[in-house]
């Protein structure tokens, strides 16, 4: 082989080592570019998952607070209806304690009528 061939294949061997070292770059490139694509995915999707669970997180809440609510409401009518039942309970007692004078006035307003017509008639 000639000089003269020698470094036509050097040329040519280094050209193609150029074009491959040119094409190394672009995958390169590609490479950091899809990594670089793939990490801010990754952080947007970390930040959805936050914000996901804080709203989980804000729903529970709500749910507990809800449930405590409606407890304490429970709570609130069950007194009030006891203290209702109680109320009528009284009222009933009061009503027929007041019943049982009913006969005792009348026999004392038929008495006085009689007085008055015996103080009248005489």
């Amino acid at each position: 082989m000639s000089t003269e061939q020698r470094i036509t294949t050097l040329e040519e061997v280094s050209q193609l080592l150029i074009a491959a070292s040119r094409g190394l770059n672009r995958s390169v490139q590609r490479l950091e570019a899809f990594a670089a694509l793939s990490e801010r995915r990754r952080e947007e999707y970390e930040r959805q998952g936050e914000e996901y669970e804080r709203q989980r997180e804000e729903n529970e809440r709500r749910r507990e607070e809800n449930e405590r609510q409606r407890e304490e409401y429970q709570r609130q009518r069950d007194e009030e209806m006891r203290e209702l039942a109680d109320a009528v309970r009284q009222s009933d007692e009061a009503v027929q304690a007041l019943l049982a004078f009913v006969p005792v006035t009348q026999a004392e307003i038929v008495r006085l009528d009689n007085r008055i017509d015996s103080i009248e008639g005489a």
